[in-house]
């Protein structure tokens, strides 16, 4: 019986009758359920266009949807786009699957839970605590892990903080204050937080290159790069070898955000491996 209900399941999801958040199931465990915060602007929400097959769930990986304040989060089936949130709306691919679909390769029986909560064109200041993007991120997060255990967050963003130097010259106390603040929040303060560089195409586009931009861009890679001599149980992802999707240069192209997505994984297990 059970196998011809999941039968009558995938069917329906097939020609689209059932909504996804109807179609998963949570692990019994908790320890089972492996959570993943996603943080930060539009490289990690996705800033290239969702290609054909993109919405087909990964196996093993469920996705929180967004929820207003009140209303209890739902999961869905793990697949393309994770952040619809993003000021323009539309639906981009970002790396927050491929990280998930790296992540539980190895680990049979584990499902990844993730909290898609990055926004495209925030500063710092704007995701921290005490913006509503942030609450959204610690409401959604603390209902998550009422079913599963947090594992990590993934923080990518910087670019917006490279406009003008006082937004520069704050970044690293902010940064370090959101992740003590965050930490804090989910009463652990060994969660593991991963950032990922800015992109080295950033600040080569027509748009970007001025020497004062280019000097913030610079700085802001080295604050993220220094994060893990600084602040404990920390990583930082590297953004060599990665392409633009458009001739602005600040998005990661579609095989970029594959890759930046397996070197998050690369980096989370090499600090679980040596804390």
């Amino acid at each position: 019986m059970r196998v011809k209900a999941l039968f009558v399941v995938f069917a329906a999801l097939a020609i689209g009758v059932l909504q996804a958040e109807d179609l998963v199931n949570i692990p019994s465990s908790k320890k089972n359920f492996h959570l993943f915060l996603l943080m930060g602007q539009s490289n990690m929400s996705g800033g290239v266009n969702i290609a054909t097959g993109d919405t087909q769930p990964v196996p093993h990986v469920l996705k929180m949807r967004y929820a207003k304040e009140g209303e209890e989060p739902k999961w869905a089936p793990g697949a393309h786009p994770l952040h619809p949130r993003r000021p323009n709306k539309k639906a981009r691919f970002g790396p927050g699957l491929s990280f998930a679909e790296t992540y539980v390769a190895d680990k049979p029986g584990v499902m990844v839970g993730l909290i898609p909560m990055a926004w495209g064109g925030r500063s710092i200041q704007q995701l921290g605590k005490g913006s509503g993007i942030y609450s959204d991120a610690i409401r959604h997060t603390q209902a998550a892990m009422q079913a599963g255990t947090l594992k990590g967050v993934l923080w990518h963003q910087g670019e917006s903080d490279t406009i003008d130097q006082a937004r520069t010259d704050a970044y690293e106390k902010k940064l370090h204050r959101l992740i003590e603040d965050a930490r804090k929040d989910f009463g652990n303060p060994q969660l593991p937080f991963i950032v990922g560089n800015l992109a080295e195409f950033y600040g080569t586009g027509k748009d970007h290159k001025a020497p004062d931009r280019v000097a913030r861009i610079t700085r802001i890679r080295e604050i993220l790069r220094s994060l893990p001599k600084k602040v404990p149980h920390t990583g930082f992802v590297e953004s060599t070898g990665c392409s633009p999707a458009a001739r602005a240069k600040v998005h990661f192209d579609r095989n970029s955000c594959l890759l930046m997505g397996k070197r998050y994984a690369k980096v989370y297990a090499d600090m679980i491996s040596n804390p």
